[in-house]
């Protein structure tokens, strides 16, 4: 089963499921970890606030991630200063070095036990290729007056090409501090649904929010920090995200680590760091675009956990999905320059602890003050995304996908054994199948409910996934990633209903 240990070490508090309509002044839409720091932040000021997520507090990325709160996101400094400047660059570390002082603030104010430690960060390369990127990367941070330096050696069993430290980095359990930060925020006044999910949003100078379950919630500010903007508004954000996925195993490991996390620069990525409270060691990695898996992840990490530290039993394994924005830096603000009461946070190119930390501090700075000095840093939604080589090479990608997935018309004859999904041909239409352990079949309409791209099934998560945009489904239709808001339909039914929430 996977299940990540984060998820099962806090047991957090239940929050009922909005069973009416309401009205709020300011709604939060998405319960991890940005949602969640803009929602704190506006409660603790003294603003009536609403909160609803699609199912738990932390259940998403958020509770499933590395639980390194840094300011060390891989070779990212260097590129913003050759694509911006070195001032945007500032900034870059500028707020996430405040998210990291903010997040130790509060575990020290509300005496959060979530295994906070401040440790090194340190990104490393065996590949000759990326030692001169490397040291680029340490001459932009030399700019910027970080406490850096260069190694040749690490202290793991790695042999380095090169190797940057950060110093005065940090990590945690990201779970019990979203948790607890939660909780606080409902004493300061705020109110959280879970098991929420919005189907339909109509903006306006009130904005109009329809739920799964039809209830309406009519706010005049939304903020939508739902990883994948759960409403578009011609912000084309389906467009300019990549989505991906990356896996975790986790395993008992008592020897003596250092007091540092680790991440390669190359790629297959190998992220490394210890998980004091469990006496165990947290390996990560393996990233691909949702709906390309081409091979056993889990297995590719645990064969490394093996090689380098000699393990040989897991206790745990999960994955969890982030977006890569066109260049670097997430989308943060405003939601278009036509909408100055919706704001999004979304793209933390897997760097979210401390990213989307950043993005609740701004966006509650704008709503509490106007604006945020940071507001420049995140305006790049320009020409430069849509003409980057990223935001062509993925909408190719798209395209490909859209129309290859259409003429696939799938097996004829059912897989007989149990925990098998298959793409198969019913009566001439193209149908997912699956039977669980019980016997049971679902068979649906896997034509994805965002924008019609045709699905794929995922035999690691038993899930139904997007190649497109990233939304993924189980095997009974449920949603489990957006942008995807509407469930599959059984294959004998009517079609599935595509609401992509563009306009």
């Amino acid at each position: 089963m996977n299940e990540a240990y984060w998820i099962k070490s806090s047991e957090s508090k239940r929050y009922g499921k909005l069973n009416r309509d309401i009205k709020a002044d300011y709604l939060v839409v998405g319960g991890g970890i940005a949602g969640v720091t803009c929602f704190y932040l506006l409660a603790a000021a003294g603003i009536e606030t609403v909160l609803v997520d699609a199912d738990r507090i932390g259940y998403g990325c958020s509770g499933r991630n590395t639980g390194k709160i840094t300011a060390q996101h891989g070779l990212v400094y260097y590129d913003i200063e050759s694509q911006f400047d070195l001032e945007r660059a500032r900034q870059y570390h500028r707020i996430n070095d405040k998210a990291l002082e903010l997040m130790e603030t509060l575990i020290d104010r509300y005496s959060i036990q979530c295994d906070f430690q401040r440790v090194q960060a340190c990104i490393f390369t065996q590949d000759e290729g990326y030692v001169g990127k490397i040291r680029q990367e340490y001459e932009t941070y030399m700019k910027l007056g970080l406490d850096c330096r260069l190694e040749k050696e690490i202290p793991i069993p790695v042999r380095v090409k090169n190797a940057l430290v950060l110093n005065h980095q940090a990590q945690f359990n990201p779970k019990k501090y979203i948790d607890a930060l939660a909780e606080e925020a409902v004493r300061q006044g705020g109110v959280i649904y879970e098991d929420t999910r919005i189907v339909d949003f109509r903006p306006g100078k009130r904005c109009v929010l329809k739920t799964g379950d039809k209830f309406t919630i009519d706010a005049e500010h939304v903020v939508i920090a739902t990883h994948f903007p759960c409403y578009d508004g011609m912000g084309f954000y389906f467009a300019k995200l990549k989505p991906m996925r990356t896996y975790a195993v986790m395993a008992e490991y008592h020897k003596d680590f250092p007091k540092c996390h680790f991440i390669n620069a190359e790629e297959p990525s190998r992220s490394l760091r210890y998980v004091h409270e469990a006496g165990s060691l947290l390996i990560v990695g393996e990233s691909h675009k949702v709906g390309h898996q081409k091979k056993d992840h889990y297995l590719e990490l645990k064969k490394f956990g093996n090689e380098i530290f000699g393990i040989g039993d897991y206790q745990y394994q999960w994955s969890a999905q982030d977006y890569e924005p066109p260049r670097k830096i997430p989308f943060v603000g405003y939601l278009t320059k036509d909408t100055p009461n919706i704001y999004v946070a979304a793209g933390f190119n897997k760097w979210g602890i401390s990213g989307g930390t950043a993005a609740g501090m701004v966006i509650s700075s704008m709503i509490l003050n106007g604006s945020s000095p940071y507001e420049d840093l995140y305006a790049h939604t320009t020409l430069m995304d849509v003409a980057s080589s990223t935001f062509v090479t993925e909408n190719v990608d798209v395209a490909v996908q859209l129309v290859s997935g259409k003429l696939k018309s799938g097996d004829r004859e059912l897989p007989k054994s149990a925990g098998i999904g298959r793409v198969v041909n019913i009566g001439g239409k193209r149908c997912g199948y699956y039977m669980d352990e019980e016997g049971n079949e679902h068979i649906l309409d896997i034509t994805c409910t965002h924008m019609g791209c045709e699905l794929k099934w995922n035999e690691l998560e038993a899930s139904w996934d997007c190649p497109c945009h990233g939304s993924r489904f189980d095997y009974k239709g449920n949603v489990l990633e957006g942008p995807a808001c509407l469930p599959l339909n059984p294959y004998n039914e009517e079609k599935n209903r595509i609401n992509p929430q563009i306009r």
